[in-house]
Formats: structure tokens, sequence, C-alpha cells
């Protein structure tokens, strides 16, 4: 499925204005084109790599969905963007995510009135293809008037001090636990989309292991296609075996590991602590200000590890305008609802849980 076959059939297009600018006039189209929003977002101070035009076409060729990239201008000048994702499930319903997998999205916008205007020709476009609610994740400018869920936190690591005193900057628990898988023998290999297969096959069983649903290898041949200079897999080593394995994105001076995963039966030797170590020492030589750990709720394991280099982390706020539903569902692991299909997805056979699992994970919002 093309991004722009998608869009350049604006007849099929509900809730958007197509009319030319008039005077001073705002006019908010979808995006037929990636120079123009890509050259405002990359100017833009609450930019995040996920605002780039290239994720709609990876969202779409990979997970099945239809993008709407909302783009506003006023005297032929770009103002502000809006990036969403249409997706349905059978079970679960139809929503409108700014943006799935990559939680990051909202508006960016030069004024609190432009980007509310992007929300509201979201929303009636929302509304007009029925769906639940619209979403907008780790929105950096939040807006008022909207629903907000405040229960996630972001692990922004600030690499500026340079390498010797942000490893000053951990506690002596993660420094030795570095240090204990160096002694160990583990190593950490960075390349590119030739060692998708090494990285997803960790990957893959330690998501089965985890009772959640992988997301498909085509996610992944995607962004490698999609942003080939911005992408690198980082590699744990013991011996010949893979044991851990990243997906390191960058975007100007920020760098992310939006996946991670390592074998169970390999983390009494720290295999995510030298992982992550030798990353953040590989972006501080490509010059990133940020490390970002990505994010995760209050009490899960990823948290505890997080804060383990970041402390205190930050709220996130993911805000919503409900269409028509009166209250947001729990589609989280937490629910106690979803316990029995954790804990059934666990027994699986690796091979059904990866034949399954892209089938399952990309209906979810």
């Amino acid at each position: 499925m093309e991004m722009m076959h998608l869009m350049n059939n604006k007849s099929d297009v509900p809730g958007v204005n197509t009319s030319a600018a008039s005077g001073d006039a705002l006019t908010i189209d979808v995006a037929t084109d990636g120079s123009a929003w890509d050259s405002y977002v990359d100017d833009h101070p609450d930019r995040t790599f996920a605002h780039r035009f290239g994720w709609g076409e990876v969202l779409a060729e990979s997970f099945g969905t239809r993008p709407f990239y909302f783009i506003a201008r006023q005297n032929a000048s770009v103002v502000g963007v809006l990036p969403t994702a249409y997706m349905k499930s059978l079970i679960f319903g139809k929503f409108l995510i700014s943006l799935p997998w990559l939680d990051y999205g909202g508006p960016l916008a030069d004024s609190d009135i432009i980007a509310t205007q992007l929300i509201d020709k979201a929303a009636a476009t929302a509304a007009e293809l029925d769906c639940r609610f619209l979403e907008m994740r780790a929105v950096r400018k939040p807006l008022p008037g909207l629903v907000e869920k405040t229960d996630k936190r972001q692990f922004w690591l600030d690499l500026s001090p340079g390498e010797e005193a942000v490893w000053k900057s951990f506690d002596a628990k993660n420094r030795n636990q570095v240090r204990k898988a160096e002694k160990a023998g583990l190593r950490v290999e960075f390349g590119g989309r030739e060692r998708l297969d090494e990285f997803y096959r960790v990957f893959a069983t330690n998501m089965r292991d985890l009772g959640t649903p992988v997301w498909p290898k085509a996610l992944f041949e995607s962004i490698f296609r999609h942003f080939p200079d911005d992408t690198e897999l980082a590699i744990v080593k013991l011996d010949q075996t893979s044991v851990a394995a990243a997906l390191l994105l960058h975007y100007q001076k920020h760098s992310a590991v939006p996946s991670a995963s390592a074998y169970r039966k390999f983390l009494n030797l720290c295999p995510n602590n030298i992982l992550y170590w030798e990353i953040i020492k590989r972006c501080i030589g490509r010059g990133s200000a940020i490390f970002d750990f990505g994010r995760s709720s209050e009490g899960a394991g990823t948290y505890r590890f997080k804060k383990q280099w970041v402390d205190p982390p930050v709220d996130q706020i993911w805000q919503y305008r409900l269409l028509t539903i009166t209250s947001l569902p729990e589609l989280n692991p937490g629910n106690p609802k979803f316990k029995l299909a954790i804990s059934v997805w666990q027994r699986l056979p690796l091979p059904i849980a990866n034949f399954l699992g892209p089938k399952i994970v990309t209906k979810l919002p």
C-alpha cells in the first residue's frame, strides 16, 4: 500500500478542506509530498523523530494503516502539521492515532490556535470514519479541553556532558553490571539491514516469553528502506551467540531505542546493561545531545531498568478527543482481562507465535 496513492485521492478523504488559500486564510489539507512537511518539522522546536513524513509510509506498509497527514498553510507557507494513522479492528473498533508504534505524535504548529484547528480537522475526519477516538501520544505541548492520560513516563538522558560525566552519573550498581557483562566476555557489535535476522530472532523470542504478540519483521525492513542513514542495529555477542539486540534510530541530535530484547537465560550476565552503555557511547560519538530510552508505565520491569539510567523520569501526556465513547478503554497488558491471553501466549511454540503475532498486534491501537 503506497502512501502517495492513498493521499492523492482527496475526494476519498472525509472532513478535509482541499480549497486553495485565499489572502491570509488558513487551509488544512492532507499532505501529498514530504519535502515541505519535513522542512517544517526539521525546524520546529517541539519536533520528534516520529513527526517525519516517511513514518506514514512505514506504518502503511507494515501495519496496513491508512495515513492522514494533515498540513496547515497560510499564504502558501506551512504553519502546522499533524500526522495520524487510521486503524481498524473487528474486535477493538476504529481509531485515528498520532502515532501507533512510535509513541510520539500530536500537532506541531506556529500557534495553539492552529494546533487546535488541526486537531478539529483530524477529529472531524475520525468521526466520518466512525472512529472511537482520536489519540495523540506524548504530546510535546498539551492543549486544554482534551481528555488526558498521564500514566506513562519518559526517559531522556542528557548526553551533552560527555562520556565520562555521563558514566559517573549512573549509580554504582548500574556501573558494576556493565563491568560484569564485560568480564563475562560480552561485546556489542553494530550493523545495518544485514543484521536484521539476528535482531529479529532475539526480539521475537523475548516478545513471546513476555506474552506479547510480536511486531512484523516487515516493520523493521520498512524502517531501513525509508531511513537507511538513521537506522542501526546493536547486537550483544557471547562468542558467536547473539544474546541481546536493539534497534537504534537517529534524528538530528536525538537518538532513541524503540525496541530492545535479550534472551532470558543470559540475563544473569547483564547483557542489557552493556548493550545500552555501548549504544550511549556510540550516540555521544555521533554528536547526539539526547538519548531516548522510550516510555514505560510506572512499576513495570522496563520502568525499573530505565530508572537506573535516568532519574527522575518525566511524565508523558497523551491527549484524546473522544468520539463514540465516554471513557478510554484500557487496552494494555496491565488490564486484568488480558492476563489469561498473556499466559496462553507465553506457552505457544515460537513459530506459531511469530506467525500469529503480526496479524494481531498490527490491529491494536
